[in-house]
């Protein structure tokens, strides 16, 4: 099929941890035909799975549904965008684009799905455990059931493949880290190029003049990058999704001695060390209620092991924002994007809070009355610009495959 100086209608599917998001874009206008989002996947909350579905721009459908994981939510998925072509007929799909975390160094670029590329992909599912194999069984799902439907790959890495090799590098021997690729690769990379794009049209400004700091805090996975002149320059995740933030499950920085003492006392493998690492830490793991913030911000003052859970979260933010901010000089733009970071005010509050020395003041009363869009949040004296923009990862997926179909 060719697509060249042709309109293309793209469904976009993008996996998290816990959620996934899918939205069909008409491109190259870029307008929205349909989206939706599947939340509390797989996990434990105190709610079960949460779908959201509107289709041109109507008022969207919430319903809860047990859904087990992410292949069950795709079934849930294409019988509502069955159901809605055949009462409108503009709803159509031409191509399958997805949302990769993880491709090592195999991939740098947006790639057509093929027989090589799924062998290459396989090889890749230990290095973001919680996250390329969802995509991975996504991706042959879709094979499978529409064999005749291109699919292409955008993947995470990509943005931050500008980080200096001085802070990509890993303190360990050169030797090893060479035989098995070991470096940092950053995460997220999609929402914070999006966000930072968006920051700039809002100040009608260029990205090459710009300082900024990205916090993409989402009920999944979560991180902060450090971009300068337009390009990355270090993000909190590393060679894997588990550096950096604390998570809903994912215990983010750890003194690795930690790890190999439990695995001596206790015999464990390294497989149940990564899935205590991955699964049960982070916040379900210290509050031991819910892996989901949300879930522990209510009553926190009665609740001492809930205020400690959200003390812990909100300091491992600043200490990124810290960190990025010596190392860009100071940001000129913070950014708050995500579901946590664009919804949740305490979070924003909390990790500006004694910031001022950095040159970030909040404005507790803008703060509070965000409802939606962008926002600057920032004190009129701030020299630092706070923006909350809701990402959409799927709409920058949607435009670097068009690039490669325009061609």
């Amino acid at each position: 099929m060719r697509f060249k100086n042709k309109t293309i209608d793209i469904l976009v599917f993008n996996c998290g941890s816990s959620s996934l998001k899918y939205k069909i874009i008409r491109m190259p206008s870029g307008k929205e035909l349909l989206w939706g989002e599947v939340e509390r996947v797989g996990i434990k909350t105190q709610k079960t799975p949460l779908v959201t579905h509107s289709v041109l721009g109507q008022k969207p459908r919430i319903f809860e549904i047990n859904l087990v994981d992410h292949q069950s939510a795709f079934v849930k998925i294409m019988e509502l965008i069955k159901g809605d072509s055949k009462r409108n007929k503009d709803i159509k799909f031409d191509v399958f684009a997805h949302r990769y975390v993880h491709p090592g160094n195999f991939f740098s670029k947006t790639t057509k799905v093929k027989k090589v590329v799924l062998r290459k992909l396989k090889d890749t599912l230990p290095l973001a455990p919680i996250h390329n194999l969802i995509s991975y069984n996504l991706i042959k799902l879709c094979s499978e059931r529409f064999p005749n439907i291109f699919q292409y790959l955008v993947f995470d890495t990509a943005f931050h493949s500008t980080i200096p090799k001085e802070l990509f590098t890993y303190g360990i021997s050169r030797r090893v880290s060479k035989r098995y690729g070991l470096r940092k690769f950053g995460f997220h990379g999609i929402s914070h190029k999006y966000v930072m794009q968006e920051a700039c049209k809002f100040l009608k400004t260029s990205a090459k003049k710009q300082k900024i700091i990205s916090c993409h805090l989402g009920t999944g996975g979560s991180s902060v990058s450090a971009i300068e002149g337009g390009k990355s320059i270090n993000n909190s995740m590393g060679f894997t999704p588990l550096e950096g933030l604390i998570m809903n499950t994912r215990s983010g920085d750890i003194d690795l001695g930690v790890v190999f003492y439990i695995m001596f006392k206790e015999k464990f493998s390294a497989e149940m060390a990564e899935v205590i690492l991955n699964k049960k830490s982070g916040i379900l793991g210290i509050s031991e209620f819910s892996s989901d913030l949300r879930d522990l911000i209510k009553n926190t003052s009665k609740n001492k092991r809930k205020k400690m859970t959200f003390d812990m979260y909100v300091n491992r933010v600043k200490k990124y924002i810290g960190f990025y901010s010596l190392l860009l000089k100071k940001a000129d733009i913070l950014i708050f994007t995500d579901s946590i970071g664009v919804n949740v005010p305490l979070v924003r509050e909390g990790v500006c809070r004694g910031l001022d020395f950095l040159g970030i003041k909040l404005d507790k009363i803008k703060n509070n009355n965000y409802l939606k869009g962008i926002k600057d949040v920032s004190t009129a004296d701030s020299q630092a610009k706070i923006l909350i923009i809701p990402t959409d990862e799927e709409i920058m997926i949607a435009r670097e495959v068009y690039k490669v179909l325009e061609k």
